[in-house]
This record gives C-alpha cells, sequence and structure tokens, in this order.
C-alpha cells in the first residue's frame, strides 16, 4: 500500500529542528508498520491495536485509547486501548463528544491535538472520569481525514504526570493523520469484503433458488401429493415440517431424513391452540406471507415456527409449518415455505376443479374408496383435499334395506350427522347399498371403536326405516378400505341369508369372525337343521339358559375356566360341571376337540343370525 505521507509545517517542527526530524522519520518508519498490517488485517481492531501500540512509543505515553466516530449519532465511541495491562473491556463501555466533555468538543472544533497538564483542575475534562482512570495529564489527538475529525487518540501516562512536549504533540499529530488514512481505508477494503461477499451470497441463494424451484415444481408434474411435498420441504430446509387444514387438524408431517430425534412442529396441535400467547400469536399472522411465530415458553413452545398460509382464492384452506431445532431460519427457508405454500394451493386447486364436476365430492370419494382396483396414491390425493386424514381410524357400515326402495343417501347422510353431531361423516352409494364412513378416536381399541360406530348406527336407523346394516373392523390405511367393505357384503349377505322375523339386523364383522365365510352362502332350512342336529339335546334341557351362557362365554374367554368363572361370578368347578354336562347332551367334546368346537360356534352363530340366542339364554 502506497501513503502520501504529509510534511511536517514549522508549527508541527517547533523549534528543536533536529530532534524533531529524528522523531518524525520514527512516525514514518512506525506507519509503515501499519500500512503493511492495513494489507494483512482481516479485522479492524487487530489495526486499531497497533496503531495504539505505534503512536504510544512515538509519543512516549504509557497509556492510549482509540476512539470513532459514530455516524449516526456524531459521537465517538471507545474501541480500543494499550496500557501495561488489558483495558479493552472498559474502554469500549466510553463514549466521548457528550455535552459536558469540552475536552472532546475543542479538539474537533479545532481539529488540532489538545494538551492538557493537569487534569484534576483544568475545566474542560470530565474529572469524575479523569479521576477514575488516574489521569494527571492528557493529549487528545484528532484523526483528520477530508477536514473531518473521524478519530480520536487520547494519551497519557496513567497515574503519573507526563510532561508531554510540543515535539510529542507533534509527531502524534502527523501519526494519527496517517493513522486517519489507514483506517479509512480499511473501512473501505471491509465494506469491499463484505459487497463481494453479499454478491457471492445472493448468487448463491439465487443459484439454490432455482434448484428448489425446479424440485417443487417437478414434484407437482408429477403428481405428488401433500405428504411428498412436505417431506421434500423438510429435506430442503432440514428442519420438522407438518401440514394442517383449516380447522388446524394435522394432514401430513415429515422430518429430514437421518434424523430421528426431530419431532413435528407442535405450534397448531390441539394442547397448545388455546393458550392465549398461541392464539395471539396465530391473530397476528400474516395471510399472505411466511411469518416468524414463537418461541412461546409460557405455552411449553420453546422453537421458533415458520408459518406460511396455504391460500386457493383468498380461501385459507390450510397452514404449513416449518420448526426450527437448532439452526434458525434463512431467506431460503422462508422462499422454500412460499414456494411449497403455493404448489400446494396450485396441486389442491386442481383437485378442486376436477372434484367440483362431481354431484358429492364426499359421496365420490367414498365410493372410490371401497373400489379395490383404485390408485391408492390417487385415493390418499382425494383425501387430503378433502381434509381427511386416512390413517386415522375409520368404521365401515354398510345399510340396504330388507325390502322396497334403495335408500337415499342425503337422508342417510344426515340421520348420521345428526346422531353424532361433530363427527366428519361421509357417505357413498354403491350397488349394495349405502355406505357410511365414521371415524373413531385415535386410541380406540377395536372392540371400543366398532361399539362407539354400533351405537351412531343404531341412533340413525331408527328414522331410516331400521335397514339392515353391517359394520367393518377399523380400517386405518388406504389398502384397508376395500378389504373392510369386502367384510361388510359379506356380514350383509349372512344378514340377509338368516333374516326373519326377530332376527338380528345389525351385525359386525367380528361378531362373525371366519364364520361369515362358511354362513354367507348357506341356506337358512340347512342352517336351522344343522344348528338342530348339534345342540338339540342341550337346548331341550331345563338349564339349557346357563348351558349357554357358560358355552358363548367359554369361546369369548379363550376357553379358559378360570376366566369364564370369574366373568360368571361361579366357581371353576360350576364352569367344569357345566361343560361336561354340555358335553354330555351334544356328545360333542367341546373342551379339547377344535371339530367339536368349530361345529358348536357355527350352531351360536347361526342361532345369533337368526335373532334365537339372546332369547334362549334368558328364558
Amino acid at each position: 500500500m502506497q501513503v502520501n505521507v504529509p510534511a511536517l509545517s514549522a508549527d508541527q517542527l517547533g523549534d528543536a529542528g533536529q530532534y524533531e526530524a529524528v522523531a518524525y522519520r520514527k512516525a514514518i518508519q512506525a506507519f509503515s508498520d501499519v500500512a503493511v498490517a492495513l494489507n494483512d488485517a482481516t479485522d479492524q481492531c487487530s489495526l486499531l491495536h497497533l496503531i495504539a501500540r505505534k503512536i504510544c512509543d512515538l509519543a512516549g505515553a504509557s497509556r492510549c485509547s482509540v476512539y470513532l466516530r459514530d455516524e449516526e449519532t456524531g459521537l465517538y465511541r471507545g474501541q480500543v486501548g494499550h496500557a501495561g495491562h488489558d483495558i479493552d473491556a472498559e474502554v469500549k463501555r466510553l463514549t466521548a463528544g457528550i455535552p459536558a466533555d469540552h475536552f472532546t468538543h475543542e479538539i474537533v472544533e479545532t481539529r488540532k491535538p489538545v494538551h492538557i497538564r493537569d487534569a484534576l483542575h483544568d475545566p474542560r475534562p470530565i474529572h469524575s472520569t479523569m479521576r477514575h482512570w488516574g489521569v494527571r495529564s492528557m493529549v487528545g489527538v484528532p484523526m483528520v481525514l477530508r477536514d473531518e475529525v473521524i478519530g480520536i487518540i487520547y494519551l497519557d501516562g496513567e497515574d503519573a504526570p507526563r510532561a508531554f512536549s510540543d515535539a510529542d504533540v507533534a509527531i502524534a499529530a502527523v501519526f494519527a493523520q496517517l493513522a486517519a488514512v489507514a483506517i479509512s481505508q480499511a473501512q473501505m477494503n471491509a465494506r469491499l469484503r463484505e459487497s463481494f461477499g453479499t454478491v457471492a451470497r445472493q448468487n448463491d441463494i439465487l443459484r439454490r433458488v432455482a434448484a428448489l424451484d425446479d424440485r417443487l415444481t417437478n414434484l407437482v408434474i408429477k403428481g405428488a401429493n401433500v405428504r411428498e411435498i412436505v417431506q421434500a420441504v423438510s429435506d430442503l430446509t432440514g428442519k420438522s415440517c407438518a401440514l394442517y387444514d383449516a380447522g388446524y387438524q394435522r394432514l401430513a408431517s415429515a422430518v429430514p431424513p437421518g434424523e430421528d430425534g426431530f419431532v413435528i412442529p407442535r405450534l397448531l396441535e390441539p394442547e397448545f391452540l388455546g393458550h392465549p400467547e398461541v392464539v395471539a400469536a396465530l391473530e397476528g399472522i400474516d395471510p399472505v406471507r411466511s411469518t416468524v411465530v414463537g418461541p412461546i415458553a409460557r405455552a411449553g413452545l420453546l422453537h421458533r415456527y415458520l408459518v406460511a398460509p396455504v391460500t386457493i382464492r383468498d380461501e385459507r384452506w390450510g397452514t404449513l409449518v416449518v420448526m426450527a431445532h437448532t439452526a434458525h431460519f434463512g431467506p431460503l427457508d422462508q422462499r422454500i415455505c412460499r414456494r411449497a405454500s403455493t404448489m400446494i394451493a396450485l396441486d389442491l386447486s386442481a383437485e378442486r376443479r376436477i372434484m367440483a364436476s362431481e354431484w358429492d365430492a364426499e359421496a365420490t370419494f367414498v365410493s372410490g374408496l371401497v373400489d379395490s382396483a383404485r390408485d391408492h396414491d390417487d385415493v390418499r390425493r382425494r383425501a387430503d383435499f378433502l381434509g381427511i386424514v386416512l390413517d386415522q381410524p375409520h368404521v365401515f357400515c354398510l345399510l340396504s334395506p330388507y325390502s322396497g326402495a334403495p335408500l337415499d343417501v342425503r337422508a342417510v347422510r344426515e340421520a348420521f350427522v345428526t346422531a353424532a353431531p361433530g363427527a366428519r361423516v361421509m357417505t357413498g352409494a354403491t350397488p349394495d347399498g349405502v355406505v357410511v364412513l365414521l371415524p373413531a378416536e385415535p386410541d380406540a381399541t377395536r372392540a371400543s371403536a366398532v361399539e362407539t360406530a354400533r351405537a351412531t348406527l343404531e341412533a340413525a336407523r331408527t328414522t331410516l326405516g331400521e335397514p339392515l346394516a353391517a359394520l367393518s373392523v377399523p380400517c386405518s390405511d388406504a389398502e384397508a378400505y376395500p378389504r373392510a367393505y369386502a367384510q361388510v357384503r359379506q356380514v350383509l349377505q349372512c344378514i340377509r341369508a338368516f333374516h326373519g322375523p326377530g332376527s338380528t339386523r345389525v351385525l359386525a364383522a367380528d361378531e362373525l369372525g371366519a364364520g361369515r365365510l362358511l354362513l354367507m352362502g348357506a341356506d337358512a332350512a340347512e342352517a336351522d337343521r344343522f344348528v338342530d342336529e348339534t345342540l338339540r339335546n342341550m337346548l331341550a334341557d331345563s338349564g339349557a339358559p346357563d348351558l349357554l351362557l357358560t358355552l358363548v362365554r367359554f369361546f369369548e374367554d379363550q376357553r379358559s375356566v378360570r376366566r369364564v368363572a370369574a366373568h360368571l361370578d361361579v366357581h371353576e368347578n360350576t364352569v367344569r360341571y357345566r361343560l361336561a354336562k354340555i358335553e354330555e347332551l351334544t356328545g360333542l367334546p367341546v373342551r379339547t376337540d377344535s371339530d367339536a368346537q368349530l361345529s358348536v360356534q357355527l350352531a351360536l352363530l347361526v342361532l345369533h343370525l337368526r335373532g334365537r340366542l339372546q332369547a334362549l339364554m334368558t328364558r
């Protein structure tokens, strides 16, 4: 680096002649070290430390502090210090040029060094500061560049009186003027480096944005569903994310590959939605752009969340949420979220236009859901559009009138909505009748889910003429629904085959088990003859109700005498006696022989279908 070094004026040299000339050469030599450091310096602090050390050596001062002008306030902020010990932290807390600091004001106004020989009695400095720092005498040297004071260097003897000569002051002034040039050059270099870095970062971001846009666009072109788009967002941001519908029901979630420790964003989960601070945060979300929310410590949400609305024609369809685990959100995260929410909106908008031509989107979806030949990805895509989470359990009901006109799909839906207010009930027409999709609680057992669906079904049947009805086992994935529909068709076929006065009109697949495969094509009269041959003597016995009850419980309790006794509240020997009696009357070893057990179970199923079992157990 080359710097034009100004010549000393006669005033600066004074009368000392030869001494000043030697000192001036020392100043030039000292500054040459600063010039070399300027080329190598990577931070301003290192350069200022070197300037402070060199000017202390030149002026014979034991302590020095360097201040630079703050462009916003016009005050001078402490930057670095030089002494026998580290004083940087204390210097950085100081500000020069406040109204009471007449010493600094004089330096700035005159643009010349100011020498105070008795700091404790001179009216210009702030005496409390002088006492705190133990200053006896001090020189303030301006760093002038283009007739502006860009900084000030303060020199003193640190607790000892130091008589600065005119030559010391003059040499310090020359060095400070050179230092001003170096500092200005360093600041310009820093700005250039920052500018180059900014341009490089921007170019890198533009390249990455283009790649991200291509990936997201290709997903939509290839027909990706919202789950795949959500997973792509997680992959691209390196953060977990989730998609919710307008009612804040989670439709899809994803975590980055290989990040098993990550958890899904919890901001919109039910346990947090009612918290006042969460409500306030959601009300403040921009309806168009993505917004950063959190942390909300009082609600137990300790992370930041990037929330992007999914909007279709000014209607908020859903919300995409990304959670920052360890890294902060950057501009790329914002871009990915906005782009992904747009892609989801486009995908759903196209799906809406397709389904809008159908008379009832839900009815069409349910009717297609039972089709085993239907593409499962297409089913999931339509479920996402309708806000149906197929991974959560649902129970199928198939209703069909025993005779007369077919059931009206809309009337069935209204009956079930009335019977289960608040539940997402969907209906559809099939060749076998009207199928109803009933949601079950996520944590419900198989038995409790079916019983809840049965209660809803019984309540709805009363307004529909009490049609025949079959219930499936709970389903929790797209592939399970066609199988569940096949179950209810078989059950309904059994109900029809054995229907008669007083017979069962509502039956669950679990009640028939594998027996539905044996009974669905059977003749009712032949089945009655089978029951008579198998259980005739037992049914004629005076103890038939107790024997039947024991036999039913025996099969329901996995053939455990202990469990049967506990359920019936009798002694185990009583159960053994009754089983022995059953074997004696039927001639079938029901306790030990699997063929005998199958025959008896099948006979009991026929009695149940014919509506006679309960009556026989209670007569």
